[in-house]
């Protein structure tokens, strides 16, 4: 009797009848469900390589080994390879890029290699 007098233990019952109804487990059809997006975990072929490079902060080889790829895989794979790759090389300090013998200008030129690549896609 107290939650049909107090304000907010009607609206936390309310909110909970409609979270079960939307989860379909009071009343709702029980074939649907709510999937929340999560982001994609899809390992590419050679990433982890990568990763093993940026590890050790030998940016030049990573960027040889990436390069390198390009006809190992199948072109969209490489092309998000690469998105992920120079994600990782651009979130980098200038700092960071120079203790690994690497500059914030040949970031920007293995962009402009991967949008000439991509480019050649059509």
């Amino acid at each position: 009797m107290q939650e049909e007098n107090d304000v907010l233990l009607r609206q936390i019952k309310s909110f909970a009848q409609g979270l079960g109804y939307m989860l379909g487990k009071a009343g709702g059809n029980p074939g649907n469900e709510i999937v929340f997006p999560q982001t994609d975990a899809r390992v590419f072929p050679g990433q982890e390589r990568l990763e093993q490079f940026l590890t050790v902060k030998q940016l030049p080889e990573a960027t040889r080994f990436f390069f390198s790829q390009r006809y190992a895989m199948a072109e969209k794979d490489f092309m998000a390879l690469g998105a992920w790759y120079f994600e990782r090389l651009n979130a980098l300090s200038d700092e960071a890029l120079a203790d690994a013998n690497y500059s914030r200008q040949a970031v920007e030129a293995g962009l402009k290699q991967l949008a000439l690549i991509q480019q050649e896609q059509g």
